[in-house]
């Protein structure tokens, strides 16, 4: 029982020297496809940097040149579970599981009709999210 209340103490300094964890990706690996699907959540097009409102959720973008073409970095004030990337014909699709309100280094599908393979451009993004508090389905 001595060594279960020692660790208490030992665990709060942890949490308290390491922090507790956010909910941010960085470079989750996205699932291509072709077409453009359906957005059904917060569309922004055309994707260019800024704070986009959509009544109580905001997203803001900010959109950067790689050296394999345009990357974006998000954040927002709600859980996104997944995002669309739409560029030229196909699509890339980043799901989060758990939910997270920010990522980085995203990009749209390779070009791969191009003979550097760089990315499309980015056409539209379609986030699917929800209020931090409301429970996930």
């Amino acid at each position: 029982m001595k060594k279960r209340l020692l660790l208490l103490p030992i665990a709060l300094l942890l949490v308290a020297l390491v922090g507790v964890p956010t909910v941010s990706a960085s470079h989750v690996a996205p699932e291509s496809g072709l077409g453009n699907p359906t957005c059904d959540g917060y569309k922004i097009d055309p994707v260019e940097s800024g704070t986009y409102h959509f009544g109580g959720a905001w997203f803001t973008i900010d959109v950067y040149q790689s050296a394999n073409g345009p990357e974006f970095n998000w954040s927002s004030n709600y859980v996104v579970t997944s995002l669309t990337v739409k560029g030229g014909p196909a699509y890339n699709l980043y799901i989060y599981n758990p939910g997270v309100t920010s990522d980085t280094g995203l990009h749209s599908p390779t070009n791969y009709k191009n003979p550097h393979h760089y990315w499309y451009g980015l056409s539209h993004l379609c986030f699917e999210a929800s209020k931090k508090d409301e429970p996930k389905k």
